[in-house]
């Protein structure tokens, strides 16, 4: 309890420097925050009261409407209602998922640490602060987290094997290891942990200047993918790797597909990268289909300009994509 204690005590430290150093919003939002923590902090101590609940209560009444809000809400009525200040461990690691979407990765990292020490035989949670840890560069507790969230889930099943995937992405030889963790996955019949590899994958192909591999990459990658969002954003990364490699017919199938199968702010961002294509290429066709009169929910921004590429994707995209088009229709 000592240890989960200290933890709260950094979390809600975390928060408060945050509210005091960053301005607007993002600190109104994180002194909200760190009110609520303070609470769990005292409610692990026994010294929770009323006082501390109301005032955090108002900060966080007064937010705009957003899902942070509501999990924020929801962790104050767990409190004061009496239950085990343990039942607050989902809650947090909602708040987590909502401050990563939004890039607050240091909130993130505090939320999620806490409740992952209140609730430490959690895999998931365990490999949700792995991933923090290793995008904000804490390689070594990342790593940590990676194995103890394997062992939490005893090896064998996805949460291992996602597991497997970032403990690569951190280690040396990360693409020869990546490969192993994809192999593994499609082993066991696991398309999603697959496709996470391959996405892992790619980024580091790309970076490393092997785009036609990091286009294949993200292409199976995509195909693998069961949810839809999923699948949308790996589109517009191929189609980002496409035009860095100069194939734009991919680029457009790659968005075609974005386009059909993504969340609104994605399906905008897809219309608005097409525009931005066909206008670069000259297709004045293409140009009046993808005008868009409202803003879209995401920028584009292309640095793109054509430069023809030896080998293209775009047939066996073009091919996925009117498979899925007709079993659709079906």
């Amino acid at each position: 309890m000592i240890q989960v204690s200290q933890t709260a005590l950094a979390a809600t430290g975390t928060l408060q420097r945050i509210s005091e150093t960053e301005r607007g919003e993002r600190a109104r939002r994180a002194g909200a925050g760190a009110l609520v923590l303070r609470v769990v902090e005292q409610a692990l101590g026994g010294t929770a009261d009323e006082f501390s609940l109301r005032r955090a209560e108002a900060d966080v009444t007064g937010l705009q409407k957003s899902p942070e809000k509501t999990i924020l809400l929801r962790i104050i009525r767990v409190l004061r209602d009496g239950a085990p200040v343990g039942r607050t461990a989902p809650a947090l690691v909602s708040y987590a998922c909502e401050l990563e979407r939004t890039r607050r990765l240091p909130e993130a990292d505090a939320a999620v640490s806490l409740a992952f020490a209140m609730d430490h035989a959690s895999g998931a949670t365990a490999l949700h602060a792995a991933r923090l840890a290793r995008k904000l560069g804490e390689r070594e507790r990342a790593l940590a987290l990676y194995c103890a969230a394997r062992d939490l889930e005893g090896g064998d099943g996805q949460i291992a094997r996602l597991a497997a995937v970032g403990e690569a992405v951190v280690s040396e030889n990360a693409e020869e290891k990546l490969g192993n963790a994809i192999r593994l996955a499609l082993r066991a019949g696991d398309a999603e942990s697959a496709a996470v590899g391959l996405e892992e994958r790619a980024k580091l192909r790309r970076a490393r200047g092997n785009r036609r591999g990091a286009g294949r990459d993200l292409a199976v990658a995509a195909a693998r993918y069961t949810d839809a969002v999923d699948r949308a954003r790996a589109c517009h990364e191929l189609a980002g790797t496409a035009l860095a490699a100069g194939d734009a017919d991919a680029a457009r199938e790659a968005l075609l597909i974005a386009l059909d199968c993504g969340d609104a702010p994605q399906r905008d961002h897809a219309q608005s990268r097409l525009h931005t294509l066909a206008r670069d290429l000259g297709d004045q066709v293409g140009t009046r289909r993808w005008r868009s009169f409202t803003p879209p929910s995401l920028v584009s921004l292309s640095a793109y300009r054509p430069s023809p590429a030896r080998t293209t994707l775009a047939p066996r995209l073009r091919a996925w994509r009117e498979s899925a088009a007709a079993v659709a229709a079906d």
